[in-house]
C-alpha cells in the first residue's frame, strides 16, 4: 500500500469513528436531557441535530477525501437523486453551522453582560438572566398517572382549588437517591399562560434545605416565601414563587413577568389555595438543629465514629431510612 493510500484509509476510518462517537454522544445527551432534566423531546432533538450536523458534515468531508486518496475516482457521475440528497444535506449542515454561530455569539454577549453585572442583577424587582438560565423551567410532562406511579408521598389534592379549572398538561417525577420524592404538575391557564406546581417531600428522602429569612419577605398563609422574577433581553420571562410548609417544599412557576403582567395576586392566590400537605413520614426522627459558619452557610454534621448497619443502609439506600 502506498503512503497516499495509507493516508486515505486513515482519513476514511477517522471519519467513521467521528460519526460513531458523535452519534453516541448525541444519544447520551438526549437521554440525559429528557430523563434527568425533563426537557421536551422535540426541543431536545432539534437542539441535538443542530449540534451534531456540523460534526457529521465534517466527518463526511474527511471520509470523502480519504476515499479519494485510497481509491480511484469513479468514472460514473453520481445520480440526480444522490446529487439532490447531497445538496439537501449540505444546506442542512450550513443552517446548523449558522445556528451554532448565532447561539455562540449570543452566549458570548451574555457572558460579557454578566461580567459587567448587567446579568443576574435586579432592576425594579426583575432579575435579568440569559436565555439558557430559563431552560430549567421548561419541563417535558408525561401522563400524570405515569408520573405518580411509585411516588413516595401523597401530593396535595387540587380538586377544590383553582387548579381544577385549568387544563392539565401532565406531570413528571424525580428521585432523590432512590426515593421518588419530587413531583411537577403542569397546567395551562385560560389566558394561555403555563403554570407549574413543584412539590418536594423531604420527609420521604431525609434531605434538608435552608434559606436565609432575609430572602423570604413574602407570606403565603403566614409562611415565609420568596418571589423571583427572571427575564431575558428578548422578553422571555419566568416568575417563581417558593416556600416551605413543614417538610414539604413548594415552587409555583408561571411563564410571565408577574410584575409587568397582572398575575402577581393570582399567583399568590393559587399558592394560598393549596390544602395542608400530609408528610410521607409524619413521625420522622428528629435531627439536630442546623449549624452555620461565620458566613451564614450551613455546616454538615460530623460523621459519627460508630455506625450501626441500619444507619449504613439508610445512608446508602434512602428508602431504608427509618420512619418511626
Amino acid at each position: 500500500m502506498t503512503p497516499k493510500s495509507a493516508i486515505g484509509v486513515l482519513l476514511w476510518s477517522a471519519g467513521h469513528l467521528v460519526n460513531a462517537l458523535a452519534l453516541l454522544a448525541a444519544g447520551m445527551y438526549v437521554l440525559f436531557c429528557v430523563a434527568w432534566l425533563h426537557a421536551p423531546l422535540l426541543d431536545v432533538l432539534r437542539l441535538t441535530a443542530t449540534m451534531v450536523l456540523p460534526i457529521v458534515g465534517l466527518a463526511w468531508l474527511v471520509r470523502w477525501g480519504g476515499r479519494r486518496l485510497w481509491k480511484p475516482v469513479p468514472a460514473n457521475p453520481p445520480s440526480p437523486a444522490r446529487r439532490l440528497l447531497l445538496a439537501v444535506a449540505g444546506v442542512a449542515v450550513a443552517v446548523a453551522c449558522g445556528s451554532n454561530i448565532r447561539a455562540g455569539v449570543r452566549d458570548y454577549q451574555c457572558s460579557v453582560d454578566r461580567s459587567r453585572h448587567a446579568i443576574g442583577t435586579r432592576t425594579d424587582g426583575v432579575m435579568h438572566v440569559c436565555a439558557t438560565d430559563l431552560d430549567r423551567y421548561d419541563i417535558g410532562f408525561q401522563s400524570l398517572a405515569r408520573a405518580t406511579r411509585k411516588l413516595a408521598f401523597t401530593p396535595v389534592d387540587l380538586t377544590h382549588t383553582p387548579f381544577a379549572q385549568f387544563e392539565p398538561l401532565g406531570g413528571r417525577a424525580e428521585d432523590v437517591t432512590d426515593v421518588r420524592s419530587r413531583l411537577y404538575r403542569g397546567f395551562r391557564m385560560p389566558d394561555g399562560h403555563r403554570v407549574t406546581l413543584f412539590e418536594h417531600d423531604m420527609s420521604a428522602d431525609g434531605s434538608r434545605s435552608w434559606r436565609d429569612p432575609k430572602d423570604e419577605p413574602e407570606r403565603i398563609n403566614g409562611l415565609p416565601a420568596r418571589l423571583v422574577v427572571m427575564e431575558t433581553s428578548s422578553g422571555q420571562a419566568v416568575s417563581v414563587l417558593s416556600w416551605f410548609e413543614g417538610r414539604r417544599m413548594y415552587e409555583l412557576w408561571v411563564d410571565a413577568n408577574v410584575i409587568h403582567v397582572p398575575l402577581r395576586e393570582r399567583l399568590f392566590a393559587l399558592a394560598a389555595s393549596l390544602p395542608r400537605a400530609v408528610p410521607a413520614c409524619p413521625n420522622e426522627p428528629a435531627r439536630p438543629p442546623m449549624r452555620f459558619d461565620a458566613h451564614g452557610n450551613p455546616v454538615d454534621e460530623p460523621m459519627p465514629q460508630v455506625l450501626t448497619q441500619a444507619q449504613v443502609d439508610a445512608m446508602v439506600v434512602g428508602s431504608k431510612r427509618p420512619c418511626k
